[in-house]
C-alpha cells in the first residue's frame, strides 16, 4: 500500500510539472484521454460496443504469436471510430478551449483583491465560460452524430443548451467552489475534466441505453404486412 501511494505520488507530482511547464499540451491531452475512455467505457457499460471492425477496414488481424494480441483483444480488436473523435475533440477543441477561457477570465480578475474575487470568478465561470463550452459540446456531438449542416448546429444549440445548462448550474458551482477553495487555477480544468468524466460517462451511459431501448422497441412493433 506504502509503494502504490508512492507511485501515485510521483506520478500526481509528474503530472503538476508537465502541467506547470506545458499547461496548454498537458490539458489538451488530459481532455482527449479521458473523452475517449468515456464514450470507450460508455459503450462497454451499454452494450453498444461493436465487436468487429467494420467493413472496408484496413486493419489486418495480428498473427497469434503477437505479444499486442491480449491487449488487441480486450479493446475489440479496434477502437470505435466515435472514440476516436471524442479523443480528437477532447485534444483539439475541449481542453484548449477550458484553458484559454479561464486563462482569460483569471487575468480579467487578476488585478482585483478582496472577498468578491471568488464571487466574480463563480459568476464568470457560470454565466460565460458555461454556456460556451456547453455549446461548442452540443455542436461536436451533433457534428460526431452525422449533422454537418451549420444550420443544424445551431438548432441542435437552440434545442439542448438550456437543459444542459440547468444541469450544469446545478452541478458545477459546488465543483468550482471546491477548486476555488483547494487547489491552484493551473489544476482547475483538469480536475473539470476528471469531473466531467464521471458526469459525462453517467449521461452518456444512460443515454444509449435509452437509445438501445428505443431501437429494440421500434424493431419489435409489428409493421404494415403484420397488421393486415
Amino acid at each position: 500500500m506504502a509503494l502504490l501511494s508512492k507511485q501515485l505520488n510521483t506520478l500526481a507530482r509528474a503530472y503538476v510539472g508537465h502541467l506547470e511547464r506545458k499547461p496548454l499540451l498537458t490539458k489538451a491531452a488530459t481532455a482527449g484521454v479521458l473523452l475517449g475512455l468515456q464514450e470507450y467505457l460508455a459503450q462497454a457499460l451499454s452494450g453498444t460496443r461493436a465487436t468487429h471492425p467494420p467493413k472496408g477496414s484496413s486493419l489486418a488481424p495480428l498473427p497469434q504469436d503477437s505479444p499486442h494480441l491480449a491487449v488487441v483483444k480486450a479493446l475489440g480488436r479496434r477502437l470505435d471510430p466515435k472514440v476516436v473523435q471524442m479523443a480528437l475533440y477532447g485534444f483539439f477543441l475541449s481542453g484548449p478551449l477550458g484553458h484559454f477561457l479561464y486563462e482569460l477570465l483569471g487575468r480579467a480578475l487578476a488585478k482585483r483583491k478582496g472577498p468578491l474575487v471568488p464571487v466574480l470568478m463563480l459568476l464568470g465561470a457560470n454565466l460565460l465560460i458555461s454556456p460556451i463550452q456547453n455549446a461548442v459540446y452540443l455542436m461536436a456531438m451533433a457534428f460526431i452524430a452525422g449533422q454537418r449542416h451549420p444550420a443544424q448546429l445551431v438548432t441542435v444549440v437552440r434545442q439542448q443548451l438550456l437543459r444542459l445548462q440547468k444541469i450544469s448550474w446545478a452541478l458545477f458551482p459546488l465543483v468550482q467552489l471546491i477548486a476555488n477553495r483547494y487547489l491552484r487555477p493551473p489544476l482547475w480544468v483538469p480536475f473539470f475534466n476528471v469531473v466531467g468524466f464521471v458526469f459525462g460517462l453517467y449521461i452518456n451511459t444512460r443515454a444509449k441505453l435509452q437509445a438501445q431501448r428505443a431501437r429494440k422497441s421500434r424493431d419489435n412493433e409489428p409493421g404494415d404486412d403484420a397488421q393486415s
